[in-house]
């Protein structure tokens, strides 16, 4: 259990620093709540590194139109960098951006973006503009990054997202969790012939379904071996 939970940040702190994970092979033995703390100090460097200069564009995006300041963002600063600044700005300036940015462009955008940076901003967001975004990064396999926002959006969202997808992917949305304890009210959410999908799936992902039945609460586990 422990060796799959560090595998599992391994991938997280890949895909935080933009590196293919097997250059962070060495750490495979490194602790899980070890690796968790390097990644959110990896977090803070990155975020750091041109915190001034974020500022600053914040700062002029906050003086123009809102439809200009969007154009201006998808032409020119692309999605890390948009990403970036989204998580200085003021929440209710941010949400009002994203109301002129172009759907596809928010999902680019959110691979590279820190939930926890931006709740205010998903707060204020159209449940269908978030719904929307959340299935264009399932349908181009961005797994990890729903899962980080899972715990931001909550189940009740995350549902709509994942309705339609295979039990794979949800097994894999779920693998990679931040806050577990959405887990057990997005499982209570499914219906039991998707939950069968899951069921159905677990073969390919033995080691993994285990590890996950082993955090869920006993209504769901009794759920889950009644579809067995």
């Amino acid at each position: 259990m422990t060796a799959l939970t560090s595998a599992l940040e391994i991938t997280k702190l890949a895909h935080e620093m933009h590196v293919d994970e097997t250059e962070l092979a060495f750490l495979a033995t490194t602790s899980p709540d070890d690796l968790r703390d390097l990644r959110g100090i990896v977090s803070h460097a990155m975020f750091s590194r041109h915190e001034s200069r974020v500022k600053g564009l914040a700062a002029v995006s906050k003086k123009l139109p809102a439809a200009v300041t969007a154009k201006i963002t998808e032409i020119a600063m692309g999605p890390m960098l948009s990403a970036r600044v989204a998580a200085v700005m003021d929440p209710a300036d941010a949400a009002k951006l994203a109301g002129h940015l172009k759907p596809e462009f928010l999902s680019e955008l959110s691979v590279h973006l820190d939930p926890s940076r931006v709740e205010g901003i998903i707060a204020r967001l159209d449940e269908a503009l978030v719904v929307d975004v959340g299935r264009r990064l399932l349908a181009d396999g961005h797994l990890l990054t729903l899962a980080r926002f899972t715990g931001v959006v909550g189940p009740d969202v995350s549902l709509q997202v994942m309705d339609g997808a295979s039990g794979s992917e949800i097994i894999q949305v779920a693998l990679f969790l931040d806050e577990p304890s959405v887990l057990d009210p997005m499982l209570a959410g499914l219906s039991d012939e998707t939950l069968g999908e899951v069921v159905a799936a677990a073969g390919d992902h033995e080691e993994p379904f285990e590890a996950l039945l082993a955090t869920l609460e006993e209504d769901s586990r009794t759920r889950i071996a009644s579809l067995t």
